[in-house]
């Protein structure tokens, strides 16, 4: 349900602020179950996984905790649909893993989940993606929820854990690497991207400003998307220009996300990325705003997680930007019933 028109701006930051008061306090993560159900997806569906969770020894099937396994390698894993709509995960060595990836050669997505997720969550937000767009994803699943925690508690652990686990993240981008040269159909027709969610892009912004150096990467990734980035906005031009992994970079924001203003208003945290880009931007990347065409609205997990569910099966140019960035396309901003020069931002306004 999307505010009316009518309200005025000050009175919409009023609701937003009692919204945020009442909710966020218990949780700053609540995202709609809708955009990670298994509708729609068939039994025998497959996603891959990368992890570098500890395994849970407490139950009979594979599965993992919410602990970085911090002295080993990474895990990698095929996860099935069944009929009865329940994940199975396989552990793959690391050659058969890169033997099945290189067996698709259509696009891929690398997708790096926000916080608050378990394995599972992760697994199912990697499916809906794959359905959505039509498009083959690795997931990386990085613990990110703990059981007990909850809120802030829960949102600085993560924190930790990422921190943990940047070595994990150096090695996840040179599978990718490897993964680029050794699929022969890069070299021709398919296209490799990567999508950063909320909290996830705090791998990308550490492992930018960790270099003790300015380092020449190869290409890996047509489009990089830094997506509802849950990092603060205030100096991003800095690492975001000497990012240099990808063609391109997409920083999605929307000023009435309700996560990240529970995090900015209740954490200390400062104006976050994904909220609303301010003066000076990166030179490097293209800035497109959801203010306008997501806005405030229920369920409010809708106004952070904007790529799948229902925004995108109701908005076609929503869909469609998404689609166009995963298949690793150039985003052409001249479409003006798509696109509009923000005005009192930077960037461009997408059209709902």
């Amino acid at each position: 349900m999307k505010l009316t028109p009518n309200i005025s701006s000050n009175q919409i930051f009023s609701i937003q602020a009692i919204l945020v008061l009442l909710f966020c306090i218990h949780s700053f993560h609540a995202q709609s179950n809708t955009s990670d159900s298994f509708n729609d997806l068939r039994s025998g569906d497959t996603l891959y996984v990368v992890t570098n969770r500890t395994v849970d020894s407490t139950r009979e099937d594979l599965y993992f905790s919410n602990q970085v396994n911090e002295n080993a390698s990474l895990v990698y894993l095929s996860v099935t649909l069944n009929e009865s709509e329940e994940t199975v995960s396989h552990a793959l060595t690391y050659d058969d893993f890169m033997t099945q990836v290189c067996l698709k050669t259509s696009d891929w997505l690398l997708f790096v989940h926000g916080d608050s997720k378990t394995y599972e969550q992760s697994v199912k937000r990697g499916f809906k993606i794959q359905k959505t767009h039509n498009i083959n994803v690795i997931v990386f699943s990085w613990p990110s929820k703990v059981k007990d925690l909850t809120g802030l508690k829960n949102l600085n652990n993560s924190k930790r854990n990422v921190l943990k686990s940047m070595h994990h993240f150096n090695e996840l981008l040179s599978f990718m690497d490897v993964f680029k040269k050794s699929n022969k159909a890069f070299e021709e027709q398919a296209k490799l991207s990567m999508l950063l969610h909320s909290l996830g892009n705090l791998y990308l912004e550490n492992i930018v400003n960790d270099a003790t150096e300015e380092i020449e990467h190869e290409i890996i990734f047509e489009n990089i998307i830094i997506n509802s980035a849950a990092v603060n906005q205030k100096k991003h031009k800095a690492w975001v220009e000497k990012i240099a992994l990808q063609k391109r970079i997409y920083i999605t924001n929307n000023k009435s996300d309700f996560n990240l203003k529970g995090l900015h208003i209740f954490s200390r945290s400062g104006n976050q990325l994904g909220e609303k880009a301010k003066l000076p931007i990166a030179k490097n990347a293209n800035y497109v705003q959801f203010s306008k065409a997501v806005g405030f609205r229920f369920p409010t997990g809708t106004t952070h997680t904007y790529f799948i569910g229902n925004i995108p099966n109701e908005s076609e140019n929503i869909r469609s930007f998404y689609s166009d960035s995963f298949h690793g396309l150039e985003i052409d901003f001249s479409q003006q019933n798509q696109f509009i020069l923000s005005k009192k931002g930077v960037g461009f306004d997408i059209v709902f």
